[in-house]
C-alpha cells in the first residue's frame, strides 16, 4: 500500500532526473572535462549490482597494462575505499561528494593516466569517455525513489556506452533475454550494445582473527551465520549456499552499516560466521576467531572480448602518450 501511495512521487522523481540529465546534455548545467581518459562504472539502482568486483577487475586490467589509474569515489561509509586500498595500494584514490574537487586534489599529489568514476553514472558534473552501467539480473528494473530502489528509469540507459548484466548466473536464459529486450527497447534508435554478462565467484576465505586462508572446499556442509551490510544481501546468501554452506541464520544490516556492538554479540551463538569483504574491513580486530571473510571476484560469462576491446579503445590515448616519448628518444638517437 505504501509503495502505491509513493508512486506519484516516484514519477515526479523520475521526471526530475530526466530533466537534470537533459540540462547537462544541453549545456544548461556546467560539466567539467578531466585532463585524462575517464571511465564511469555505475548503476541506475541504489547499489547492490556487484559494481565493486567489476571495478576491481578493471583496476587489475589497467595495472596489467602498465597504466596508473585514479579512482574518484563518493566514499559511502568508507568501506569500499578501504577494500580498494588493501587490494591496490598503488592506485590513487580520492573520496568525497565533490568529485571535481577530489580530482584537483588527486592531480596535486600524483599523475594518474586514466580516471575511474566509481558509482558515477548520475555524477554528470564530470564528463566521461566511457559510461558503463550495471544491471543486477535478480532485480534489473523497478520504481524510482521513494516507491522503489532506483535512482533513474530505464530511459537513462540511453546515456550508457556499455550495459553489463551482473549476477547472470542466478537467473535463467529466458530472464536474461527479457532483460536485454528491455534494454534495447529503452535505447530504441541507438546503436545495439554488445551483450555482456557476468557475476561473482568466491576466490578466497580468510579467518579474520588470524588472517589465515581457509580452503574454499571447507565451506561445503559447514553450518554458519551469514552477516553482511551490503546492497543485495540475498546475493551473498545465494553464493554461500551454492558452495554448500548450511545457513543457520542471517544478520543482514543496511548497506554500509558500521556494525554496532549489539549486532556483534549475536556472533557468539553460532559455530561459524561468514561476512563479506566489504564488512570485513570494519570487523577485523573486533570479532572472535570463528568469523571468516568471504572474498569474491568478478567473472565474465559472456562478452568478455567486447569488454576488453572497449577498455583497449578507451585507454588508447593514455597508452599512446607513454609510447610517444620513447619513440621520440629512439628517433633522436638514430643517425640521419
Amino acid at each position: 500500500m505504501m509503495r502505491v501511495l509513493f508512486l506519484p512521487l516516484s514519477w515526479l522523481f523520475s521526471g526530475l532526473t530526466r530533466l537534470r540529465a537533459w540540462s547537462f546534455q544541453k549545456g544548461f548545467f556546467q560539466s567539467f572535462r578531466p585532463p585524462r581518459p575517464t571511465l564511469s562504472i555505475g548503476n541506475i539502482s541504489a547499489g547492490g549490482t556487484a559494481k565493486t568486483p567489476l571495478l576491481f577487475h578493471t583496476l587489475e586490467w589497467f595495472h596489467e597494462h602498465q597504466l596508473l589509474p585514479g579512482v574518484l569515489s563518493r566514499g559511502y561509509g568508507g568501506d569500499e575505499g578501504r577494500m580498494l586500498e588493501a587490494r591496490f595500494p598503488q592506485t590513487l584514490l580520492e573520496e568525497g561528494s565533490n568529485r571535481v574537487r577530489g580530482l584537483h586534489r588527486m592531480l596535486e599529489r600524483g599523475s594518474p593516466e586514466v580516471l575511474i568514476l566509481d558509482d558515477g553514472f548520475q555524477h554528470l558534473r564530470i564528463q566521461r569517455d566511457l559510461d558503463v552501467v550495471l544491471l543486477d539480473a535478480t532485480r534489473p528494473f523497478g520504481s524510482c525513489f521513494p516507491a522503489g530502489l532506483f535512482r533513474e528509469s530505464t530511459q537513462a540507459l540511453r546515456r550508457a556506452d556499455l550495459v553489463v548484466v551482473s549476477r547472470a548466473e542466478m537467473v535463467g536464459q529466458e530472464e536474461l533475454n527479457a532483460i536485454w529486450e528491455r534494454v534495447h527497447e529503452a535505447r530504441d534508435g541507438l546503436p545495439t550494445l554488445p551483450r555482456i554478462e557476468g557475476g561473482v565467484q568466491i576466490s578466497k576465505v580468510f579467518n579474520l582473527a588470524f588472517n589465515e586462508e581457509l580452503p574454499i572446499e571447507k565451506l561445503d556442509g559447514r553450518p554458519a551465520l551469514l552477516a553482511c551490510g551490503i546492497g543485495n544481501p540475498l546475493s551473498f546468501q545465494a553464493i554461500c549456499e551454492a558452495h554448500g554452506v548450511q545457513v543457520e541464520g542471517t544478520s543482514f544490516l543496511r548497506d554500509h552499516s558500521a556494525w554496532p556492538e549489539k549486532s556483534l554479540r549475536e556472533f557468539a551463538d553460532y559455530p561459524c560466521v561468514l561476512v563479506t569483504e566489504k564488512d570485513a574491513v570494519k570487523l577485523r580486530g573486533r570479532v572472535p576467531d570463528h568469523v571468516f571473510e568471504v572474498r569474491v571476484d568478478w567473472k565474465f560469462f559472456r562478452g568478455e572480448s567486447e569488454w576488453k576491446e572497449a577498455l583497449e579503445h578507451f585507454s588508447l590515448t593514455a597508452r599512446a602518450s607513454k609510447i610517444e616519448p620513447l619513440w621520440q628518444a629512439h628517433t633522436e638517437g638514430t643517425p640521419s
